[in-house]
């Protein structure tokens, strides 16, 4: 199916298009769900809700930008509430969850070791900064792509991409820092 026919079938109700969507993009969209909320159950429950108000709102779709793109600005919109419905304190008697996961193959752990590490220094970041990490380096967004997809200048973008991987280099251990100034020169010299 292409776009213009997953979009039909949505508008038809045909559970078909729900499959097709999840198919094309559902890996994409869980991963940026996932850099952008830092919590796996709540990616996926983003992801879903994401897919349902899709649906619900197919006849919406104008077909002004590509599939995932329009898919994408309703995770984001559903990311963002989901920031500010988190800000609100709710004081319990439980203690936190702390449990660590354990990975389940031992010969990835270098792997996974650095990608929770640099997906720990993304969740640090305010939320309009990690916004355009995410698109920028995980969705592969050009500049002006990001600017149009979330409102802003070209400028306000760029700002925030400076202030963000400044921010990163100071989260990231420097063994690991691929956004230091020297990249990963350093490392090959060494």
């Amino acid at each position: 199916m292409n776009e213009a026919e997953i979009v039909a079938a949505m508008m038809g109700g045909d559970p078909a298009a729900v499959e097709e969507l999840v198919r094309l993009y559902g890996n994409r969209l869980l991963r940026s769900a996932y850099l952008l909320c830092g919590n796996e159950t709540d990616a996926e429950d983003l992801v879903q809700n994401t897919l349902i108000l899709a649906v619900r709102s197919a006849r919406r779709f104008r077909g002004k930008s590509a599939l995932y793109t329009w898919l994408h600005g309703i995770l984001l919109n559903l990311t963002r509430h989901y920031h500010r419905k988190r800000k609100r304190i709710i004081y319990t008697d439980e203690p936190p969850d702390q449990q660590i996961p354990r990975p389940s193959n031992p010969d990835r752990l270098d792997a996974q070791a650095a990608s929770s590490l640099l997906a720990d220094a993304i969740q640090r970041l305010s939320p309009p900064h990690r916004e355009v990490i995410v698109l920028r380096y995980y969705e592969s967004m050009k500049i002006a792509e990001i600017a149009r997809h979330i409102g802003l200048t070209k400028g306000t973008v760029k700002s925030r991409l400076h202030y963000a991987t400044r921010r990163l280099r100071e989260l990231i251990p420097q063994e690991l820092n691929l956004f230091r100034p020297t990249g990963t020169y350093d490392r090959r010299n060494s």
